[in-house]
């Protein structure tokens, strides 16, 4: 994920301060690139603590691995963040133009979420998963497809899944949930109301709590026993759909979905073969020529 772009997802995160240093460093990012962290201090009227403060804001491992980044920005133009590149959709656009705008954003969103994806948040919630008695998985609007994108998954390889659309059943159904149980909330801005009552009613009942939302420092990340990130999608605020945020969600959900997989081989395998089976069975019987 950019550096640019790990700003604006999480500018309304940032201190005054910060936001200067910020700022400063998009601005002349070339000049920013050669200097110290005291140097930029200096230059962009801030403190070393600030700058110090900014990097780990960012979620970034050092002031060095920042200015690796930034490196990169400045050698492909930061094309991730260009006009171009977002997704909003012009009267009588042709055909070619709304191909390859898709292209673009979509190959660009998949790797910057592949860079915000944390390798050792992922085994743990493979973990979690495969230790659970049963998954309670939940999403609003466009993250409902992604939560029954989970759901239709894990369940046709044998595990324990409620997927359930209807906020108040879902929560009635959680109020005799068995030990162990975790819930799965899916939000791409990680604000969505419904998704932080669920969260809360999961801790009073001592459930583990996995989330998957956009980066950035949101409300629903902060209450997860783990959580998963997308990068910020390159779509305008007014959209005509949830086309990259809904694409950056499924790519976690299959990268999980693999690794449990892979690590559960035989069994999962032979649910799918099972289904397969079945599936060819009803066809067979029903679809007679």
């Amino acid at each position: 994920m950019s550096f640019k772009s790990r700003i604006e997802a999480m500018r309304k995160y940032l201190t005054a301060a910060e936001e200067k240093a910020a700022d400063y460093i998009i601005t002349n990012p070339q000049a920013a690139l050669k200097m110290s962290i005291n140097e930029l201090a200096q230059a962009s009227k801030t403190s070393a603590a600030t700058v110090s403060r900014l990097v780990k804001t960012l979620k970034i491992a050092s002031y060095t691995a920042m200015k690796v980044m930034l490196s990169h920005d400045v050698a492909t133009q930061d094309e991730a963040d260009s006009k171009d590149m977002q997704l909003d959709i012009d009267a009588n656009e042709s055909f070619e133009s709304i191909t390859n705008k898709l292209i673009k954003n979509e190959t660009e969103n998949l790797n910057q979420t592949q860079s915000v994806l944390n390798k050792e948040i992922c085994a743990k919630v493979v973990t979690q998963l495969e230790e659970t008695s049963q998954i309670y998985v939940y999403g609003v609007g466009a993250s409902s497809l992604a939560a029954l994108n989970v759901y239709q998954k894990w369940t046709r390889i044998g595990c324990n899944v409620t997927y359930e659309k209807d906020f108040h059943v879902l929560l009635t159904q959680m109020a005799s949930a068995r030990k162990n149980s975790t819930l799965w909330l899916i939000s791409n801005s990680g604000e969505t109301p419904e998704c932080l009552y669920l969260a809360d009613q999961a801790r009073q009942q001592d459930l583990l709590v996995i989330t998957l939302t956009m980066f950035s420092q949101n409300s629903l990340q902060k209450m997860a026993d783990l959580a998963l990130t997308t990068c910020k999608p390159n779509e305008p605020d007014v959209r005509v759909g949830a086309t990259n945020s809904i694409a950056g969600q499924f790519y976690v959900i299959n990268v999980l979905f693999y690794l449990y997989f892979s690590r559960n081989f035989q069994p999962s395998a032979k649910a799918i073969e099972n289904s397969r089976q079945m599936l060819a069975h009803y066809q067979k019987r029903w679809h007679k020529k």
